[in-house]
Parts: C-alpha cells; structure tokens; sequence
C-alpha cells in the first residue's frame, strides 16, 4: 500500500514539487520497492521453517523509515 500511494502521489503532483521534494519521493519508492521484495521473498521462499525474524525486521526498518522520511519531505 505505501508503494501504491507514492506511485499515485507522484503521478499526481510531480509538477508542483520542489526538485529535494521529488528526491525524497524517488527515495520513498524505490525503499517501498526493497520493501515488498523482501515481503514477496518471505511469501515465496518454501525452505523456511521457522518465521525469518531478520526478514520481518528488515520490512519493519523499511516501513518505520518510510514513515520517517514522509515526515521529512513534509517539512520540505
């Protein structure tokens, strides 16, 4: 969902942002992107016994520095 709504939110407003504005939301995306790699990854990987607690943490990172980061380019 984050990665859609990035998608959609630039599509929207490319052109009415600032050029550190569109550096944060390329930044945003391609995080995103890394984000639901590792998730697919998780999802699809048939050799996992346990729970991969290393993957889960990495999408956490992901997800709470995205949140970070927004608030950033909201001040921007």
């Amino acid at each position: 969902m984050p990665l859609i709504a990035t998608i959609f939110g630039a599509i929207a407003f490319w052109n009415d942002w600032s050029a550190p504005r569109k550096a944060i939301t390329v930044f945003l995306g391609v995080m995103f992107t890394m984000c639901v790699g590792v998730s697919l990854s998780i999802g699809f990987d048939r050799r996992i016994q346990s729970p991969p607690w290393l993957r889960i943490g990495a999408v956490l990172v992901f997800i709470l520095l995205g949140c970070g980061v927004t608030w950033v380019r909201g001040k921007v």
